[in-house]
């Protein structure tokens, strides 16, 4: 394989990667805000507006683990000597 569509076919892997660890997280997050007695944050814990602020914060979550997965691909790039 030439070294152009190398790069290209491991950007495209690292990508789905990602996009996989962002979803992964999010769903991660919306499950673990589920253990939060939202009662006391809002008065109507079941109301629109209180579930789209938990999905806000599951979302919060998933960009977080993104820049987690980030580091660990740039650390094991470093590591393999790619970078």
């Amino acid at each position: 394989m030439q070294p152009a569509y190398r790069a290209i076919a491991t950007m495209g892997a690292d990508g789905l990667v990602l996009l996989l660890v962002f979803f992964l997280g999010v769903v991660a997050c919306w499950w673990a805000l589920g253990a939060l007695k939202w009662d006391k944050f809002t008065h109507q814990p079941f109301a629109g507006q209180a579930q789209l602020l938990r999905f806000f914060l599951a979302l919060a979550g998933g960009v977080l683990s993104v820049l987690v997965g980030l580091v660990l691909l740039g650390a094991m790039q470093l590591l393999n000597g790619a970078l």
